[in-house]
């Protein structure tokens, strides 16, 4: 008995199955390569309802559709302001500002916003109708996309045209009733991001249908059955049968004889596994082709990024968010907030300017690190400038780094030390001149704030009146009173100090002279420290 490889037969009397789904066959394959390059040669030729459906196309592509997103979002996530118009009456400027900013929601919202940027991006322009809600006080503009499927270029006047229910329309921007958004030029459609994304986004999708069909042959490869060539026609039918279940079930039987003949199953898959990088690798580099082409930059998802400069100034090249930022703002500028302007307040000169604010946000920490080198080198230059007798500008250095400086303010002129009048103090004064010990003493005493005159006048000036007043006090033990100051270490030693060398005195007179001295005792501590340095 021989036994061979048969192809497997449908059993007589049953339906067949319904043939299985594919993940490849949901792959939207209507655009083929000649429908794609005749809808871009429409489209050059000025024509753009092929090219308006393909863009339509590719926006459901999961690659085009999120870095399309990144480069709008990245203009009308920005900053927004709008600035009083420079040119007219200014104060009534200011007035229409308010009153454009309150209703700026429904004269240019978001969704509006989003159209203009998405299609000038994609297709070159993006036109919108404009109509009016009037009442008695106020015109109130709204504006809606107008589909580029039904617009065309008029050859007569080199202009674009909306094909609308009263016939052919010409589009005429900022007359009120038309905006055109189409930053690049007269023939703005020729800087459309079509032309360069179609033929990536089409093998993009061929080599995703062609991985997917490549997974499935190695991921169900094929089952052969193996079946004795003499076996009756009713077990190669249950054989069959079994082998149809084998998906769900994963068991069949292989009944065999005394031989060990009989039937068998046989896999048969493709040796070719490593065919899938290449699908991988033009995936991938269509994922760049296409960021290059919407971001400026192949900055794709393996590739990474960050959210450091917020948002969208990392994922998009900086001088494409401000073109796009300034192009958004001319647009509603001239051809929606003037026509505002003229029919509101009757003078389009007052309407306000929208700035969507692309200046990168300052490094902090780049900014630090240079103001700390620069602090540093100022230091050491200053050094050697000093050993040959120079100094170095520190202004000029300060405001060539960005390092803001203001002067110092001036000290408060110190208070003129007024001397003690009185019956007493002569008395006292004349007892001094004729004890020479005491007039020792107190010239001792009183050379004290002479020596702490260092630039601290004020405090010069307490410890002046402190040391006069004292002196004049007790000028008997002032002796002894200085000497316990300063071997004192501590409050409580200057305490005890005093207690003893005035322990008869009256309380009152001993507590002003221990708060006398515990202030003569931190001015001289202040004195010893600016001493040593």
């Amino acid at each position: 008995m021989v036994a061979h490889i048969i192809p497997l037969e449908r059993p007589e009397g049953r339906r067949p199955p319904p043939p299985a789904k594919s993940w490849a066959d949901v792959v939207d394959d209507r655009w083929s390569v000649a429908m794609v390059r005749s809808a871009l040669t429409e489209h050059v030729n000025g024509v753009f309802s092929s090219s308006s459906m393909l863009v339509d196309a590719m926006l459901a592509d999961d690659r085009i559709a999120a870095d399309t997103r990144t480069r709008v979002l990245a203009v009308t996530g920005l900053p927004f302001r709008l600035e009083a118009s420079a040119i007219g009456d200014q104060r009534r400027a200011k007035a229409v500002v308010k009153d454009a900013e309150r209703l700026w929601p429904r004269i240019a919202p978001v969704a509006l916003l989003h159209d203009l940027m998405r299609w000038a991006i994609l297709l070159g322009f993006a036109p919108a109708v404009c109509g009016w809600t009037t009442t008695a006080r106020r015109w109130t503009p709204s504006a809606v996309l107008f589909h580029p499927e039904h617009v065309s270029l008029d050859t007569m006047s080199e202009g674009l045209r909306a094909s609308t229910t009263k016939g052919l329309v010409p589009i005429t921007p900022g007359d009120g009733a038309w905006i055109l958004h189409a930053p690049d030029g007269a023939r703005p459609w020729m800087g459309g991001a079509v032309r360069g994304l179609a033929l990536p986004w089409l093998a993009r999708q061929y080599a995703r249908r062609d991985w997917s069909r490549f997974s499935e042959k190695h991921g169900l490869p094929i089952v052969g059955a193996i079946v004795p060539m003499e076996s009756d026609k009713a077990d190669k039918d249950q054989f069959y049968a079994d082998l149809r279940r084998l998906g769900s079930e994963g068991l069949v039987m292989l009944p065999r004889d005394r031989e060990d003949r009989g039937f068998d199953v046989k896999y048969l898959e493709p040796g070719n596994v490593q065919a899938s990088n290449a699908f991988r690798d033009l995936i991938a580099s269509c994922d760049r082709a296409i960021a290059v082409a919407l971001l400026g930059q192949a900055n794709t998802a393996d590739e990474g990024g960050s959210f450091a400069k917020a948002t969208a100034l990392n994922a998009i090249r900086l001088d494409l968010l401000e073109a796009d930022a300034r192009a958004l703002g001319q647009t509603i500028y001239a051809q929606l907030l003037r026509p505002w302007a003229h029919y509101q307040f009757g003078d389009a000169d007052l309407a306000p300017v929208p700035v969507w604010d692309a200046t990168p946000p300052a490094d902090t920490s780049a900014l630090a690190t240079t103001h700390k080198t620069a602090g540093e080198a100022l230091g050491a230059w200053t050094k050697a400038a000093a050993a040959s007798g120079l100094t170095v500008d520190v202004e000029a250095m300060a405001e060539r780094y960005g390092v803001p400086l203001k002067r110092a303010p001036e000290p408060p002129p110190a208070p003129a030390v007024e001397p003690d009048v009185g019956d007493e103090t002569d008395a006292e004064d004349d007892d001094t001149a004729d004890d020479p010990d005491a007039t020792e003493e107190a010239a001792t005493a009183l050379s004290a704030p002479a020596a702490l005159a260092v630039g601290h006048t004020f405090v010069d000036s307490v410890v002046a009146r402190g040391t006069a007043s004292g002196a004049r006090a007790m000028r008997g033990t002032l002796g002894a009173i200085a000497a316990v100051i300063e071997a004192a270490d501590s409050p409580d030693a200057l305490r005890r100090g005093l207690l003893d060398v005035l322990g008869d005195a009256d309380p009152a007179a001993l507590a002003t002279a221990l708060a006398r001295a515990q202030t003569l005792a931190a001015m001289a501590g202040r004195y010893d420290v600016l001493d040593d340095l």
